[in-house]
C-alpha cells in the first residue's frame, strides 16, 4: 500500500525584524515512553522539504528555503535530526534625488541588491526513557544568521524531560536543564553563554478535526556577556522561543494548517557593515530584539 503523499500547494509567509538565533523551531514529539514501547526492533523514518521562488525583469527575487527530518527509535531509545535553511535576496530600484532639483534623472536612478534571509540550522537530539513519563535528553545545535550579526552559533543542551499530563486527546510536556552557547558574531569578538532551560509543549485536539501545538522555551543566562561596550548580566540576556500551530481538516483530502512562531533575544548581537561603508565612529547598530515569523498552508492529500 502507497504511503501518503502531501503538497503544500499554497503557503503564506511573514518574516519581520530578523534577530534571534535560528535554532530549529520549538518543538516536540508527543507520546514519550509510548512512542517506542512497542518498538521490536530498530525503525528509521526521515523525511525532506525545499522550495525555491525566483523571479527576473522588473521584480527581481530569489528565495530558496530547505529542510529534513530523520528519526532512529529502538525499545527505550530516540533519535531526531533536525535540519532547517532560508535564503532571499532581492533587488530594487532607488530614485536618488543627488542635485536635489526635486526631479528624478537617468544617472539618479539605481538598483540596490540586498540578502534579506540567510539562515540555517541543524539540531541533533537524543531521548533515553526511563519510565513511562521521564526521560533524559541530550541535544547538539548549530546555526548561523548573518543578517541579525550572528555568523555562527553552536552548542549542545542535556536535561530532564517530564511528561505532565496525558489523555486521549491531549498531552503536556516540560523539561529542564542546562543550555551552552558558543557565538561568533559577523562584527566583535565571540563569546560562551551558559544558560538554564526551561521548555513546556502541548498537542491536543480541539475538535475531532482539529488539533492544536503550542511550545514555549526559555533561556536564561547563567554569566555575564560583553558585546563591545555593551553588558548583560546574568539573566538579562533571556532568550525566548514561542510557537502555536493549528490544523484543521476540511474534507477527507484537503486541510489547513497555520502557525506563528515568535523568537526573542533581549541582548541582540551588534550588526556587521551594511554594504562597503563602514559605520561613524561611536555608532554601533545592533539587531532587533524580536524575530517573528506567520505561515498558512493549504495541504491536499493526493494518495
Amino acid at each position: 500500500m502507497s504511503k501518503p503523499l502531501f503538497l503544500a500547494v499554497s503557503a503564506f509567509v511573514v518574516v519581520t525584524s530578523p534577530c534571534a538565533f535560528g535554532q530549529p523551531d520549538p518543538k516536540f514529539d508527543m507520546g514519550k515512553q509510548e512512542d517506542v514501547k512497542d518498538i521490536k526492533d530498530v525503525v528509521w523514518t526521515a523525511k525532506g522539504e525545499a522550495g525555491l521562488v525566483a523571479s527576473t525583469g522588473n521584480s527581481q527575487t530569489t528565495t530558496i528555503t530547505a529542510g529534513a527530518n530523520v528519526t532512529r527509535k529502538d525499545k527505550d531509545n530516540k533519535f531526531d535530526g533536525v535540519l532547517t535553511g532560508t535564503f532571499a535576496r532581492a533587488t530594487t530600484r532607488i530614485a536618488t534625488d543627488a542635485n536635489g532639483d526635486g526631479t528624478i534623472g537617468a544617472d539618479e536612478l539605481t538598483k540596490a541588491t540586498a540578502t534579506s534571509a540567510e539562515n540555517a540550522a541543524a539540531k541533533l537530539r537524543y531521548d533515553r526513557y526511563l519510565s513511562e513519563l521521564d526521560s533524559l535528553y541530550i541535544a547538539a545545535l548549530g546555526a548561523i544568521d548573518r543578517p541579525a550579526g550572528k555568523q555562527f552559533q553552536g552548542g549542545g543542551q542535556v536535561g530532564y524531560s517530564r511528561s505532565l499530563y496525558k489523555s486521549t486527546d491531549h498531552q503536556a510536556l516540560a523539561e529542564l536543564g542546562y543550555d551552552l552557547s558558543y557565538l561568533r558574531l559577523t562584527a566583535g569578538d565571540s563569546t560562551t553563554i551558559h544558560s538554564l532551560r526551561a521548555f513546556v509543549g502541548y498537542k491536543g485536539k480541539i475538535k475531532a478535526e482539529t488539533a492544536l501545538e503550542a511550545s514555549l522555551e526559555g533561556l536564561f543566562n547563567a554569566n555575564t556577556l560583553r558585546f563591545g561596550e555593551r553588558k548583560a548580566s546574568p539573566f538579562q540576556d533571556t532568550r525566548m522561543n514561542a510557537m502555536i500551530g493549528v490544523t484543521t481538516s476540511l474534507s477527507s483530502k484537503l486541510s489547513l494548517s497555520a502557525s506563528f512562531t515568535a523568537k526573542l533575544d533581549n541582548f541582540p548581537a551588534p550588526l556587521a557593515k551594511i554594504g562597503d561603508l563602514p559605520f561613524a565612529p561611536g555608532f554601533v547598530p545592533i539587531a532587533d530584539k524580536l524575530d517573528t515569523v506567520t505561515k498558512v498552508s493549504l495541504i491536499i492529500k493526493f494518495l
